[in-house]
């Protein structure tokens, strides 16, 4: 059997009820699913008696001395064993004599392996992990045990099992990493790497391999990047000139003044349009930064050149404000906008559908309706894809598709640790905006214990008396029996009781209508306090809403703290956020911290990956982001940096590089699209 054929074979020989589960935990039914199945942690069982601490691994062999029943009911039944001279009790709660007999005779030597505990003097090891009378088990026994991620139905040792049978024969693939760097980093090969990465002899071995693991696939995935670009990247084969025509009366018609952060991302997208290759550009902003008027700059760039401009928005509500703002500003100039959803009715869909084709429309703006297949242009020029990781892949493909060769500006309002954005998106060009405008106030942020709430709702009543508006989010929708965190539906059930009908309620389960809905209400001062749960986290702009409080603030992770509280502040008054909090782990009463201290987005991505890691921070399925088996983006910078760097030289030789990454993209990222 070939390497590739062994590899991408399906498991076979496992039992019919693993079969159904395996392909679940591993995330594929091929062999090479279960080899790429990292263990979480390892448990070390080499440590003899004598060497092993209260709270450690041990693994010996002992002689059994007697067995002692309890003499009260409830009481544990206890087999006293004898190895290097002491005694040692091995306790079992739950239990049938015969079988304990059997594991356990009189007399007999057997392999004991469990964590030491000591009670009234004496040491114990509670329900052992391991016994065993077939004393040549004990190397088997006594080594690093990887543990792996399971579920119902399947044990530890059975996954063991199963892995280490397809282990014996795995290929012996051709090395595709320079000699120069396995030299420096003391790496083991790749075959050894996996081996050894289920059978380590040692902790630090499992971790030279997971390193050497998490490489390659870094390596990979920046080569898919930068294959993925050079494909897209092309010559345009037109000239493009930024006039400035309607700069000065669109910066006229602003009711504010541009910050040097916009005024050298705007020049920075202009000059990359300018370019005689298609421009791929994210622009990244903290809350509130001023990343439409960027945007609307490089779309004004594009009319300039005869040609049109897309701004795609996830909800009705986001097109209907990017519209709405645009329009206003726009109305000094010849440009023609238009907007374009769900809610669209027949008669303007014609309508803009034909000004699109001749060409007569300058910009659109709009939600999904933009990438219909009816939907033609007749010069798109420019995409804008706003809060971009909220659509798919190939969604955002489509859009960008119905243009020749059309740039692209991805907008996030979501800040990017440098770590994650080069990972997701090699060396796309970045524009960056950390800077608010002068305009912005700060947003005071306090933290509160939930027994407070009464407090919370008595200053409440007060701001809405004054006409101020206010957001209360929960972490749920609905009450959960099985925890004390308040759900939002019983929340609004609550507040009603007080604020009667200047309450209302948005959450997930409701449809995308009946939320939008709900906020043009909000925007309207139908009511004034708005209950919800994390759909309001992205780009809602209600001005006079001064209040955030997130109940359960615990439960959230920073960087969706600090969206949400970007909610507020958006007006010309003081804003305030309250974060609820019942219990507090070390790590929560760091992060609550943190959000009392800053209100800087770059700096709370940052922490917010090193607490949790980097796989939750954007949501990386969603986004369209692999998941990485091995490499973890913020523990593996270093690794991460230098994949960046040798794929830019393997680049250099390009068909050589083609031949080593037909085999390992099947390998490494075979999810990728």
């Amino acid at each position: 059997m070939s390497n590739q054929i062994f590899l991408n074979s399906r498991l076979e020989n496992i039992p019919k009820f693993h079969s159904a589960i395996l392909p679940k935990l591993c995330g594929g039914d091929k062999v090479v699913d279960l080899l790429f199945y990292k263990p979480l942690s390892y448990v070390d069982r080499s440590k003899l008696l004598s060497d092993a601490r209260v709270g450690e691994f041990t693994t010996f062999i002992a002689k059994v001395y007697e067995h002692q029943s309890p003499t009260f009911r409830g009481r544990p039944y206890k087999i006293v064993v004898e190895s290097e001279s002491q005694y040692i009790f091995i306790v079992f709660f739950n239990y049938s004599v015969k079988y304990l007999y059997k594991l356990f005779p009189i007399g007999a030597n057997v392999i004991i392996s469990g964590k030491l505990e000591k009670f009234a003097e004496h040491w114990q090891i509670t329900h052992p992990d391991y016994v065993s009378l077939d004393i040549n088990q004990f190397k088997e026994i006594a080594r690093i045990e990887p543990v792996y991620q399971l579920c119902r139905g399947i044990t530890n040792k059975s996954i063991g099992n199963i892995i280490s049978s397809n282990l014996k024969e795995l290929p012996d693939l051709p090395e595709w990493i320079d000699d120069t760097l396995i030299k420096q980093k003391k790496w083991l090969s790749w075959r050894e790497s996996i081996i050894k990465l289920h059978r380590p002899s040692s902790l630090a071995e499992a971790e030279v391999c997971r390193k050497r693991l998490a490489y390659d696939e870094l390596f990979a995935y920046q080569l898919a990047l930068k294959l993925a670009r050079k494909n897209h990247v092309k010559e345009r084969g037109r000239e493009f000139i930024v006039l400035n025509k309607y700069k000065e009366q669109v910066l006229n018609e602003l009711s504010f003044q541009l910050t040097n952060d916009q005024i050298r991302a705007i020049d920075e997208i202009s000059e990359r349009q300018k370019s005689k290759y298609r421009m791929i550009n994210l622009l990244q902003g903290d809350v509130g930064s001023g990343k439409t008027v960027v945007a609307l700059f490089a779309m004004l760039n594009v009319v300039e050149n005869n040609m049109q401009a897309a701004l795609m928005a996830p909800t009705t509500i986001l097109a209907e404000q990017h519209y709405n703002w645009i329009e206003e500003v726009l109305s000094c100039t010849d440009i023609k906008v238009a907007l374009l959803t769900g809610k669209t009715s027949r008669k303007e869909r014609k309508i803009i559908m034909n000004e699109l084709a001749s060409g007569v429309l300058n910009i659109v703006i709009g939600t999904h309706a933009l990438f219909q297949a009816n939907v033609t242009f007749k010069n798109l020029g420019l995409a804008v894809i706003d809060e971009q990781q909220r659509f798919g892949v190939m969604q955002r493909n489509r859009l960008v598709g119905k243009g020749e060769n059309a740039d692209i500006l991805f907008v996030t309002a979501t800040p990017i640790p440098r770590t994650l954005q080069q990972a997701m998106y090699g060396d796309v060009e970045c524009s960056i905006l950390k800077e608010k405008p002068k305009s912005r106030l700060p947003i005071k942020t306090v933290t509160m214990n939930i027994s407070r709430v009464p407090d919370v709702i008595e200053k409440l009543k007060g701001a809405i008396n004054r006409g101020e508006k206010a957001y209360w989010i929960c972490p749920y929708i609905e009450e959960n029996e099985e925890t004390n965190i308040a759900a939002a539906e019983m929340r609004f059930q609550e507040l009603q009781k007080t604020f009667l009908d200047k309450v209302g309620i948005i959450h997930g389960k409701l449809t995308q209508e009946q939320k939008d809905q709900v906020m043009f209400s909000f925007k309207r001062n139908e009511f004034s306090l708005l209950v919800a749960t994390t759909v309001i986290e992205v780009g809602i702009d209600v001005p006079d809403a001064t209040i955030m409080i997130i109940e359960n603030a615990e439960q959230f992770g920073l960087s969706q703290l600090h969206q949400l509280r970007g909610r507020v502040g958006r007006g010309n008054k003081p804003s305030f956020c309250v974060l609820l909090y019942d219990n507090l782990s070390k790590s929560s009463s760091s992060k609550l911290k943190i959000m009392c201290e800053s209100q800087d987005g770059f700096y709370i991505a940052e922490r917010d990956m090193m607490l949790r890691g980097s796989g939750d921070i954007l949501g990386t399925k969603q986004s369209g982001c692999m998941e990485f088996k091995f490499a973890d983006l913020y523990q593996d910078k270093e690794l991460l940096n230098l994949a960046y760097n040798n794929a830019k030289g393997a680049m250099a030789d390009f068909e050589l590089l083609l031949d080593i990454f037909e085999y390992r993209s099947r390998l490494h990222f075979s999810k990728f699209q």
